[in-house]
């Protein structure tokens, strides 16, 4: 059953042409940051609802697709096309709270409400060691960023009512971890604000940057992180390829071949290394599951951005992207290894590159890679920080807590050097 902390009642085209439509809205939306005042508790008349299941949340679909379309940061890991899948296969055993905030039209206040925020939670019944009830932004285990989706028009008021529920009694923990968000963007700066303004106890628990690219579009000859003696080379070896059959660098563009790029890529991934350590999605029929329903969804959606490289009409390297807003995501690549000697891997990534340089509407890609991916990090020089912070709600024993949360890691690494110099 939903939860609600106020009383009031919520009331065949290409897929990277459909995924343009609105951008000019939301880039003109997203680049300034809300400067809207901020509203004290009382004049916040805001709804939260509480969905704990897949099932509640269907009847926010169509809102929760609307506010994908104008929110602060785009979050592809948390639009429903995304998330739903997610939740349905890999959250079965996720003690789940999907907060979802509604604010009144202004220009229709007896109408439909708006949705303005969504912010997906699990509880852990323990902090580390702690014995401390603790919401953390969800991530699924295909899931990159937990940047969560606040509407550009009501960002302040969506972010203090969501602050308000977690201190209410309505909300069952005394931490929140505001877990692998992105820390350089709109939202966290609108996170400290926030933050200072209620005088919050927080803890920087971990920061680290990875690989992003930035087309050039006005220099699309230009790549960022190579040399021209590593671009001679990836042309050598694009021509010794050649010399093995036809190459081509295609795209997928047809609902009617969805199917048989998803099998492609399926069987492509098991052929190499995650096949043999057994973390291939065709190795777990649940996680084949979830990659075949969350492809169809994106291109359903004109969120998908797929690419191959042929050799005589076979794949040797396939890289599946997510589009969304201004923004995209890499999500996963495979390749064919028998080809490693002509880098098939990077000279698809290398493809990839060319074509978000020709596409205006796409400002960035995040490699969603680790922080010391070599291949990434050589190619794409530019950096977005992925942060978590915890923070108290003030309830309990929460504030002392993080306020001795500095101590103890300064402790853990004494200890640590100790044992090494020993």
């Amino acid at each position: 059953m939903s939860v609600r902390f106020t009383q009031m009642e919520p009331d065949n085209a290409s897929p990277v042409a459909l995924a343009t439509q609105n951008l000019v809205r939301q880039k003109a939306l997203s680049e300034t940051a809300p400067t809207s005042t901020p509203l004290t508790p009382s004049e916040n008349k805001m709804t939260v609802v509480v969905a704990r299941t897949v099932d509640e949340l269907k009847p926010h679909l169509d809102a929760w697709k609307k506010l994908a379309a104008t929110v602060i940061e785009p979050n592809a890991f948390y639009e429903s096309w995304m998330l739903v899948p997610a939740i349905e296969v890999l959250g079965k055993e996720t003690d789940l709270y999907v907060v979802l905030i509604y604010a009144t039209d202004p220009l229709h206040p007896f109408g439909e409400k708006i949705l303005c925020g969504l912010f997906p939670l699990e509880r852990l019944r323990n902090y580390k060691i702690f014995p401390l009830a603790t919401f953390r932004f969800w991530k699924s285990l295909h899931g990159f960023l937990c940047t969560p989706l606040i509407h550009t028009e009501f960002a302040h008021r969506c972010l203090a009512t969501f602050f308000d529920w977690l201190k209410s009694p309505a909300a069952p923990a005394k931490l929140m971890e505001f877990y692998s968000v992105a820390g350089d963007g709109l939202f966290y700066r609108l996170l400290i604000d926030e933050l200072n303004n209620r005088g919050c106890l927080t803890f920087s628990s971990d920061s680290y940057n990875r690989a992003m690219f930035k087309p050039h579009t006005s220099e699309p000859s230009v790549v960022e992180g190579i040399s021209g003696r590593h671009k001679k080379e990836l042309r050598r070896k694009l021509n010794r390829l050649a010399e093995e059959g036809a190459v081509e660098f295609v795209a997928l563009e047809f609902e009617d071949e969805v199917d048989a790029w998803i099998q492609e890529f399926l069987t492509l991934e098991a052929m190499g290394w995650k096949g043999q350590e057994g973390t291939a999605f065709a190795a777990d029929v649940e996680q084949k599951r979830f990659f075949e329903k969350v492809v169809k969804n994106a291109f359903a959606n004109g969120r998908l951005m797929m690419l191959a490289l042929r050799l005589g009409g076979k794949a040797i390297a396939m890289k599946c992207n997510f589009l969304s807003g201004r923004g995209s995501f890499a999500f996963k690549i495979a390749f064919d290894e028998h080809y490693s000697r002509f880098s098939p891997g990077v000279l698809l990534e290398m493809e990839n590159m060319r074509r978000l340089e020709a596409m205006p509407e796409r400002e960035w890609m995040d490699s969603c890679a680790v922080a010391e991916h070599f291949m990434i990090n050589r190619l794409w020089t530019s950096r977005r920080n992925i942060t978590t912070l915890l923070v108290s709600t003030g309830k309990g024993s929460a504030d002392l807590l993080v306020s001795t949360l500095p101590l103890l890691r300064w402790l853990s690494r004494k200890l640590k050097g100790i044992k090494k110099r020993s």
